[in-house]
């Protein structure tokens, strides 16, 4: 691949627009559990996964040398980056889908949890690199506590909605 330069400015924007939906799909979700717990799924699969997803998509595959930009490395082989791209979208796809269709709780829950699972892994890799790898300790340090945000937020919506289609322990 002829190597090409990039800005982060791209997906800087793209990075802030996940933090918006994410923000914004939590606090959607919270309201309506208290309104219409089946829409309040289906928003939190649609928001948090659907548009988390697309964002992220567009990011790591589309976008993928300013991402290395506004991460601070770069690559001559973007393999690994494009398949986290493709990722992000085949489980936001399907989240999409799941809430427009209108597949009930339970599909909107599995997306929920599936997605909470991928990103889980990556939260591992960020605290890895929070503790051993020094030259991005600080950067990795901010992703641990991002991500482990997301990741709980995922896993109770998520758990809460199996519970709503009975499919949970409890």
């Amino acid at each position: 691949m002829a190597r090409t330069t990039a800005g982060p400015a791209i997906a800087s924007v793209l990075f802030a627009a996940t933090f918006v939906a994410t923000i914004i799909g939590i606090f959607v979700t919270i309201y309506f559990l208290f309104i219409n717990p089946d829409l309040a799924y289906r928003v939190a699969a649609a928001t948090l996964v659907g548009v988390v997803g697309l964002l992220s998509f567009l990011r790591h595959s589309v976008f993928y040398r300013s991402d290395q930009a506004r991460m601070g490395w770069a690559q001559d082989r973007p393999e690994f980056q494009l398949e986290v791209g493709y990722a992000n979208l085949a489980i936001g796809l399907i989240a999409l889908m799941a809430a427009g269709l209108n597949w009930g709780p339970l599909a909107c829950g599995l997306s929920l949890l599936t997605y909470g699972t991928y990103l889980l892994c990556a939260l591992l890799l960020h605290a890895y690199e929070a503790m051993y790898v020094v030259e991005i300790r600080a950067r990795a340090t901010k992703s641990v506590i991002n991500t482990a945000f997301f990741v709980a937020a995922l896993y109770i919506i998520g758990y809460l909605a199996l519970a709503a289609s009975h499919t949970a322990q409890f």
